[in-house]
């Protein structure tokens, strides 16, 4: 996303939440008629509306016409500031693309009548409904519209949502190559980059305390270094000209080290959000921030080692005064994509939930309030699934009824379209929030670091440690790996796409590789050719290896796992979603995806290995869950599956036949496919996708 497109979108939901208000203002006004008779001379709507009639420029017949009905004249003031408020985004909205737009939030002389900030907006909806309180109304102000409206305003202000930033730490080093040259502040042909960690460390510290700027407002940056510097210059004019809630939360994808925490600092300081300045009680200086920075651990690596990472940063002088600043508040973000398609299923699942036990005791220790946001895809592979259930499998201690997380793609309209389903939805995740914050409440309350039993523990690492070396023997150590996955899947086609908010690969360049691969296309291509592999391959091996054990009594190791399925919630829904991705494979179906390789041997080959896995591990989910099939547990959910593959198998059969022929067409280089036939693959892609209910 480019700058001007944020900067739209911010006036986008200014737009939409302003235009939101001023229908239900005038249902408001069309429903409170009472007139003056039981409201005292004395009361403060009435003064209200004096001042309303200095300030705001109703025509003086609507004065006249609702002289007798001071609510309803309230609310017609109200009505007015809003849509000068409204008039003001339209003019925003229409300046040109990279239109000098001043900061400060001066109002023109014809919108002065319109509400500064979302608060003097709510502070007039309360006046209103304090007074109906006073004067014999309480039902009108307690229930229905009018408090619906109170709330409405306190949840949603005039931002409607926060946006949040985000960017790649790549992205930051790069811009900071090119500042800090142009600033002087390192020598001669050295970049940023070249630094060893310590060094950009002292670095940033030197820069934060230093007062000059880095550059000047329009020193002749690349597009690149452009880009970063112009987003934090958006996010200081949203803050100071929409609303301070419009941008809070600034992310750094691949956060692998301290010094990717630090950089943003650098930008929000040159932007102005962050700055120095005294305290007024004890003059010393203190640092102002405006923005939190949330750090994205998404591979296993650096889920492994961010507790360390966050350790040493919490030890960081620069960042101490960035969490004071916040008042000791810390989100960190964990990414459940690319952690599995680095290591797969099980060990994604696995470093996930051992990572927030050994960040919850980090933050802990260092006495700063912690809050999780989960990156969960819609489908399992991208860490997908009930969100309730995932709530209340927290490890222990994790959870204080804070969290966030993300809903993407369809899952938001199968979750959130129909009111019924979004309320029962909405319902489950709040009587998930209560029952885990209770239950990590008694936890604490028993021990100061509490965790799940070492018996249950280890042999969970252990598995997870030799499903990833089952996963990765595949995927990123055999070479031939990529050559079968680009012929036996629709993934170059996926990336025509029009439906990605990103490319399909991290470079921007064509495809040459899983590691450039981002995860959405990885799991869409999968779902696509139905070998759906994110969501399972590599547990059989795991539980095989398991209950193999060194000699020791398999039934005892099948015993163990049954009854930790029983009684772990983390490794039943594991277990779970395995099964349901398991079900939704068809393998059959797959088999002519992987005959389309060259040589035929090659598919030939992978179709075989991941066959043989998934045999392997249905059966052993069935042996861990104690079932005859798959879903035993879901009667609904496994008909359902055996009802659409029947309906599904024309159209994979079509689509292989399509890319069959856009590769005669195209085969030596020189042609174009017919733009009918590109745009019956797309439409071949669509139609999976809406049958399979998921894209990636």
């Amino acid at each position: 996303m480019t700058p001007d497109v944020t900067w739209r979108t911010l006036l986008e939901h200014r737009r939409l939440v302003l235009e939101f208000y001023l229908k239900r203002v005038d249902g408001l006004r069309r429903q409170l008629t009472l007139g003056m008779r039981n409201i005292p001379g004395d009361d403060p709507l009435l003064v209200s509306l004096e001042t309303d009639a200095a300030e705001v420029p109703v025509p003086e017949e609507a004065k006249a016409r609702f002289a007798s009905e001071p609510y309803a004249l309230k609310l017609i003031f109200i009505q007015t500031r809003l849509q000068a408020n409204l008039t003001e985004v339209r003019r925003l909205t229409a300046a040109k693309e990279g239109e000098h737009i001043a900061d400060t939030n001066i109002l023109p002389e014809d919108l002065r009548h319109a509400y500064r900030d979302a608060d003097s907006f709510l502070a007039d909806l309360q006046l209103v409904q304090n007074s109906l309180r006073r004067n014999r109304a309480g039902v009108v102000a307690n229930e229905g519209a009018a408090a619906d409206i109170v709330t409405l305003a306190q949840t949603f202000g005039f931002h409607l949502a926060p946006l949040d930033i985000r960017q790649h730490s790549d992205e930051h080093e790069k811009a900071l190559d090119e500042l800090l040259a142009l600033a002087g502040a390192l020598p001669e042909g050295q970049l940023y980059s070249e630094l060893s960690e310590m060094e950009k460390r002292e670095l940033i510290s030197r820069e934060l305390r230093n007062p000059r700027p880095l550059i000047f407002r329009d020193a002749d940056l690349s597009d690149t270094a452009s880009r970063v510097v112009r987003v934090f210059d958006v996010v200081r004019r949203a803050r100071r000209r929409l609303s301070p809630q419009a941008v809070v939360t600034y992310i750094i994808s691949m956060t692998h080290e301290v010094s990717d925490l630090l950089e943003p600092l650098l930008f929000a300081k040159e932007a102005g959000l962050l700055r120095w300045e005294k305290d007024p009680e004890t003059g010393s200086e203190r640092l102002v921030s405006e923005l939190d920075i949330v750090p994205l651990f998404e591979t296993i690596d650096d889920l492994q080692n961010c507790d360390h990472l966050m350790e040493e940063a919490f030890g960081s002088p620069e960042y101490r005064l960035q969490l004071a600043a916040r008042d000791g508040f810390q989100e960190i973000m964990l990414g459940y994509s690319d952690s599995s398609k680095d290591g797969g299923f099980l060990a994604a699942n696995w470093a996930l939930h051992d990572t927030q036990a050994r960040l919850s005791k980090t933050c802990r220790d260092a006495n700063v309030s912690l809050r999780y946001f989960h990156g969960r895809g819609g489908t399992v592979g991208r860490g997908g699934g009930r969100a309730n259930r995932a709530i209340q499998s927290q490890p222990p201690g994790t959870f204080d009824g804070r969290i966030r997380f993300t809903e993407q793609g369809e899952v938001i309209s199968f979750r959130y379209s129909l009111p019924p389903i979004a309320h029962r939805h909405l319902e489950q995740i709040v009587s998930a929030s209560l029952l885990a914050t209770e239950t990590a409440d008694k936890e604490l309350a028993a021990s100061p670091d509490p965790k799940e039993p070492d018996a249950w523990l280890n042999p969970m690492e252990e598995m997870a440690a030799h499903s990833r070396a089952v996963y990765r023997a595949m995927v990123h150590d055999d070479p031939d790996f990529w050559l079968f996955f680009a012929q036996g899947t629709p993934i170059a086609h996926i990336s025509r796409l029009p439906i990605a908010s990103r490319p399909v690969s991290r470079s921007g360049k064509k495809l040459s590789s899983v590691d450039d691969l981002r995860a959405i296309p990885w799991v869409f291509a999968w779902i696509q050719s139905r070998y759906v592999v994110p969501g399972w391959y590599g547990l059989g091996s795991a539980l095989e290896w398991f209950v193999a054990g060194d000699g020791d009594d398999t039934s005892s190791r099948i015993a163990f796992l049954q009854s930790r399925y029983r009684d772990w919630l983390f490794f039943r829904t594991v277990i779970d979603n395995a099964q349901l991705e398991l079900a939704r494979a068809h393998l059959e179906t797959a088999a002519r995806y992987a005959a389309r390789t060259d040589p035929p041997s090659l598919g030939e080959k992978f179709h075989t290995q991941i066959s043989e896995e998934h045999a392997r591990t249905r059966k052993w989910v069935l042996t861990v869950t104690q079932q005859e099939e798959l879903l035993g547990h879901a009667t609904a959910v496994r008909s359902t599956i055996a009802l659409r593959n029947p309906a599904v198998l024309p159209i994979s059969m079509l689509q292989v036949a399509l890319m069959d022929t856009f590769e005669k067409q195209t085969e030596d280089g020189t042609k174009e496919a017919d733009p009918a036939l590109r745009e019956a693959l797309l439409l071949s892609i669509t139609g999976i996708a809406a049958a399979m209910q998921s894209t990636g």
